[in-house]
């Protein structure tokens, strides 16, 4: 392990922004989750996040880690990187594009009665984000749609977290 860490020093010269995460609260399309019960809003857990951002209106690169408790209170860890495009809009900065993540975190598929039941493992996806600074702070929105593939369904919803430039 200890080799490979001189890979990831390149990526730690080249970006100026680096950022607390504090999970925020998720908004779900549907109020209770498959087995009965209401999702949790609050997702709360710690991240970091590291942005290549260089100057407005030019494509940067963002990377983050997230621990947080997943809708079913379930902990999740969570990787995710991103291509944004940040506008100054006067007394905030705006920023737009696509995150795309992998998660560590526990998936149920159709076989599963309760939240007693499923198993980790790794999914991820790709969703549209939108993100707000101003001064050190930030209000990062990440959009999640339903979807169904195979024997695992996902209820959409809004995400969004808070972070802090140090």
């Amino acid at each position: 392990m200890k080799r490979y860490l001189f890979l990831l020093l390149p990526l730690l010269l080249f970006g100026n922004e680096q950022r607390l995460l504090l999970s925020g609260f998720a908004l779900h399309e549907k109020r209770s989750s498959r087995f009965g019960e209401t999702y949790n809003a609050f997702n709360y857990g710690l991240g970091y996040e590291y942005n290549f951002y260089q100057e407005e209106r030019k494509f940067y690169l963002g990377l983050n880690t997230l621990l947080l408790n997943d809708s079913y209170y379930n902990p999740q860890f969570t990787l995710g990187a991103g291509h944004y495009i940040r506008f100054d809009t006067g007394a905030l900065q705006s920023a737009v594009g696509l995150s795309g993540f992998i998660g560590w975190k526990k998936i149920y598929d159709d076989n599963d009665n309760s939240r007693d039941g499923g198993k980790y493992g790794l999914m991820g996806g790709i969703a549209p984000a939108l993100n707000f600074y101003y001064s050190d702070a930030s209000i990062n929105l990440m959009y999640v749609p339903s979807f169904h593939y195979r024997d695992v369904d996902v209820t959409g919803f809004l995400f969004t977290y808070f972070s802090w430039r140090f």
